[in-house]
């Protein structure tokens, strides 16, 4: 379980997205945990799944709990704990495959990764030493390390993963509606440019830094008076200045290998959720055909497996807000009161493993995968 604790924010010269929130995982023990069939020696490496996360998000605890029941290995590591690791890695070509594999010897046990999935798996969020070179190569050592795995793996997710400004040009393109935006070092010339009475500010980048490892500071998009905006100093780094769309409802739209699961969000204010999280609703809902198009169509778009999507309805009509391709979902379905992106992601993960294995047999039913979940109300972490 993730702590948040308010801030509060200093406001001053050259500062926008002031310090609201932080997020402590320093009390979260990093792991590794295996799922492997047999206890004996293995000679041949095992195919299986990689999961690669941080030691506070329940997701791929949750995850690989449930892939265990439906017989498909896995290990998974988090950043905390994965210098510790004894690493060996072997690339090699299969005849007659189009694909190079890349075989792993971790802490002793041969593995041959199936499908890789990373999320907030960031060099920040490893521990320092007391040589901050040291710290730094070794941190950006293991990044660069799981991200080539995963582009070695035969399937990986999330998949690509478009910024925040690739994306707004992308949807629009795709001719769905996104908000009026401009990205400025002078929020309140960008605000004297935007209609209505109030604008969002975010941040181009993380909603998060990560000052110190296991400590995170939010930036989260705000919704201000533009009046306020106005009087607001030029900053020294660009920020994401939009227009408010007044909406009948806001959606998070989960997608999963194509599969669509959307929820109607009831929230104040952006940071609600960390804030006064009592206050949130979160509504399971059918989504629209035109919403389910363009959930699809982007992710065509960006070659997305998974992928969260907040989206607007206006007066009937879409409006793309952003794609967040590490976005959680166990906090959203405890809210709801179900499993079904859970039970989507788990059906998704052991396709694409037995695909990897040339072996598409029938998916387990999802009455089963729905049985295997229950009880697991772990809360993730919003984002």
């Amino acid at each position: 379980m993730l702590s948040a604790t308010g801030v509060p924010g200093q406001a001053g010269p050259g500062r926008s997205c002031d310090p609201h929130l932080t997020v402590d995982l320093r009390g979260s023990p990093g792991s590794v945990s295996w799922r492997l069939p047999g206890t004996g020696p293995v000679t041949d490496a095992a195919p299986c799944v990689v999961l690669a996360d941080r030691a506070g998000c329940a997701e791929f605890a949750v995850l690989q709990d449930t892939l265990h029941h439906l017989g498909v290995p896995s290990v998974r590591v988090d950043a905390e704990s994965v210098a510790a690791l004894r690493l060996s890695a072997t690339v090699t070509g299969r005849a007659g495959h189009d694909r190079t594999w890349c075989v792993l010897d971790l802490d002793g046990r041969r593995i041959a990764p199936t499908v890789v999935w990373a999320r907030h798996f960031s060099p920040r969020a490893m521990p320092a030493t007391a040589d901050a070179a040291q710290t730094l190569l070794r941190a950006e050592s293991w990044h660069a390390f799981v991200r080539q795995i995963c582009s070695l793996a035969p399937a990986s997710l999330p998949g690509n993963r478009p910024g925040r400004l690739e994306q707004l040009a992308g949807a629009a393109a795709a001719g769905i509606r996104v908000p009026r935006t401009v990205v400025t070092t002078a929020p309140a010339e960008a605000a004297a440019a935007m209609p209505g009475r109030r604008v969002v500010v975010k941040v181009v980048g993380e909603h998060f830094v990560e000052a110190s490892p296991g400590l995170l500071t939010g930036a989260l998009p705000e919704i201000a008076a533009r009046a306020e905006v106005l009087r607001r100093p030029a900053l020294d780094y660009p920020v994401i200045v939009q227009e408010h769309v007044e909406h009948d409802a806001e959606l998070r739209v989960y997608h999963v290998a194509g599969a669509v699961h959307a929820y109607a969000v009831g929230k104040r204010a952006p940071d609600s959720p960390w804030r006064e999280e009592a206050e949130v609703t979160v509504t399971p809902v059918a989504a629209p055909p035109a919403v389910a198009d363009a959930v699809r169509r982007l992710a065509s778009l960006w070659g997305l497996v998974y992928g969260a999507f907040d989206l607007l309805l206006s007066a009937g009509e879409v409006v793309f807000l952003e794609v967040n391709t590490d976005g959680d979902w166990r906090w959203f379905e405890a809210k709801a009161g179900g499993r079904e992106v859970s039970t989507a992601v788990a059906l998704a993960i052991r396709t694409l493993h037995l695909a990897a294995l040339g072996n598409t047999g029938p998916p387990s039913p999802l009455e089963l995968v729905d049985f295997l979940l229950l009880g697991t109300r772990t809360r993730g972490s919003r984002r």
